[in-house]
């Protein structure tokens, strides 16, 4: 996602990676991260309490469990930290009232309006070209960079979702999970209660730490990727772009 900036604003590359953040570290449907407001997240929480139905953001959840209090792993939250300083170094609001992502950020008559807030927040067009748009893209270029991946071909944002269950169900009590997550415990039993060979080997691990390898697994290969280029003569902005983004990062953090 953050690589998508040829010939648009980096800023857009930087939201559609936040997107996938919520998609993620929530385990959030679609309609959950569109109506996702500053003024829902709460220190280590988010309230998941409205969802974007029919192009209007409304009350209440898609099933009955679905309204929730989940807790933030630590890295969305540094990741939402980072975003929301890049809105306000753009002079965009902010306000708790103010949408996470906002519908017009390609442009001041996009997205939808709320008349008491003035507020705006995705369109139902936005949304689905969303997914054809950005998140298809990045799917595929993801499987055409590393073979291993072929498998998530043809996977929707919803797989971020069950991804996100699945990391969780792992070493968290499965009623937390499914309180949390916005489902049942008869759903994980059916869809996510299954073996992984791998755990024998290697014990799971909280989905902070787990989270953060694989982005720290990222980076260095990234990192390497860069290096062997250069020494090469070669330029590969891919790499450079990635590590520069992971590095003002940590500058930022103080570390």
């Amino acid at each position: 996602m953050l690589l998508r900036i040829r010939q648009r604003d980096p800023l857009l590359g930087h939201r559609d990676a936040t997107i996938v953040s919520l998609h993620y570290g929530l385990a959030a449907r679609s309609q959950e991260v569109w109506a996702l407001r500053w003024g829902s997240i709460l220190d280590s929480w988010a309230l998941v309490t409205e969802v974007l139905s029919d192009g209007r953001v409304e009350e209440w959840g898609k099933t009955e469990n679905s309204t929730r209090r989940t807790t933030l792993p630590s890295l969305l939250i540094e990741d939402l930290a980072h975003w929301r300083t890049a809105l306000e170094s753009r002079g965009r609001p902010t306000r708790d009232v103010d949408f996470i992502i906002p519908g017009d950020l390609t442009g001041p008559s996009n997205g939808v309006r709320e008349a008491d807030t003035g507020a705006r927040h995705f369109s139902e067009d936005q949304a689905k070209s969303w997914r054809r748009r950005s998140f298809a893209p990045a799917v595929r270029a993801a499987a055409a960079e590393h073979p291993e991946l072929a498998p998530i071909l043809g996977a929707t944002p919803y797989a971020l979702r069950r991804g996100g269950i699945s990391l969780r169900v792992r070493t968290e009590d499965p009623q937390t999970v499914a309180r949390e997550c916005g489902t049942s415990l008869q759903v994980l039993n059916i869809h996510y209660a299954y073996a992984l060979e791998d755990l024998r080997h290697q014990p799971p691990r909280p989905t902070d730490v787990e989270w953060r390898a694989a982005r720290s697994a990222l980076l260095a290969q990234r990192a390497k990727e860069s290096s062997s280029a250069e020494a090469g003569h070669d330029r590969t902005p891919t790499g450079g772009r990635v590590r520069a983004w992971f590095s003002r990062r940590r500058r930022s953090d103080g570390s």
